[in-house]
């Protein structure tokens, strides 16, 4: 129960991070062309987490194993979920999410962004055998609808950029789904790190390939560069490994449930740091989004709690 507590409240925190990542970035990309941004944000990334994993491994097994039994050196049939997570997931997939915000813009790509919890739950079915409860699909259904009415459908409508947003969806969420099998044989830290560095080298080849092709300049200043620490170390570092722990842990449906938490404080900071404007219908949403995650988390339980009553009022 515990573990559960602690998964949650990590996720919480991913998404909070993950939220502040489009005002950040929506910064950085105006200094810097798309893959570059990524490449560095992932060898910075790389860099937090193998201090973190040397740190970590004074606690591991001499059998090359950690406290719960799984492997702290990447194998052969490990190195599968490590190309799928870094290359797949990491480098195409957040770099197609990253372009699908620059050309759709930041509202449309959260927008678009938040049916990850609906993709992770419908792939986790077939690959992982999850069942999905009526709470759980009432919830995400719930938080969706929260999200629509705070970002809306206004802006111009970007098709590139959509399409581009819809297929980081896709890919993250397989991503994520494999990865939850990788994760009961090796351990977080350790996939994590090694992961992210398969996509700073595959974001290192595409951001030289995007300087060949569009000759973009890159403006470094201090903003930059903290912008570039921020989302490298916040942002991926840590923000994967609180995911990857989370995905150990719970199904994939309950990780992905509190999506919605991330277009909420990301138009939370729109309007503390670009002083953009809500009315009610950012209310209205909150509201939806709040009681949606609830939902998700505590609605089985709730119910389960509720049919033994039901039952001796009914006897009586």
């Amino acid at each position: 129960m515990k573990k559960n507590a602690s998964a949650y409240i990590g996720l919480i925190i991913v998404f909070f991070l993950w939220g502040s990542l489009y005002v950040v970035s929506s910064v950085v990309l105006k200094y810097m062309p798309t893959f570059a941004v990524m490449f560095c944000r992932f060898v910075i990334a790389f860099a937090a987490l193998s201090v973190i994993v040397r740190a970590g491994s004074r606690k591991w097994n001499s059998d090359g194993t950690d406290d719960q039994g799984r492997k702290t050196k990447i194998d052969r049939r490990g190195w599968r979920y490590v190309i799928i997570m870094g290359a797949v997931g990491y480098a195409i997939g957040v770099g197609v999410q990253l372009m699908g915000t620059k050309y759709a813009g930041s509202s449309m790509a959260s927008l678009i962004n938040s049916l990850n919890p609906v993709a992770i739950s419908l792939m986790a079915v077939p690959v992982l055998h999850e069942k999905l409860t009526g709470s759980k699909i009432a919830g995400i259904l719930l938080a969706v609808f929260g999200v629509y009415l705070i970002l809306g459908t206004g802006g111009t409508i970007n098709l590139p950029g959509i399409l581009m947003s819809l297929a980081s969806v896709l890919l993250w969420s397989f991503v994520s789904v494999i990865t939850r099998q990788g994760l009961a044989t090796y351990n977080p830290l350790v996939i994590t790190r090694d992961a992210i560095g398969v996509a700073a080298v595959c974001e290192f080849a595409l951001a030289v390939i995007e300087h060949a092709v569009t000759h973009s300049a890159i403006h470094i200043n201090g903003g930059v560069i903290a912008g570039l620490l921020y989302l490298g170390v916040f942002c991926t570092g840590i923000s994967y490994i609180l995911w990857n722990q989370g995905l150990a842990v719970l199904p994939a449906s309950s990780c992905s449930a509190l999506y919605p938490v991330q277009p909420l404080t990301s138009t939370v900071m729109g309007v503390i740091f670009f002083h953009e404007t809500v009315g009610l219908s950012f209310t209205a949403g909150a509201a939806f989004i709040i009681i949606g995650v609830l939902l998700c988390l505590v609605g089985g339980s709730l119910f389960r709690r509720m049919k033994p009553e039901s039952r001796v009022r009914t006897s009586g």
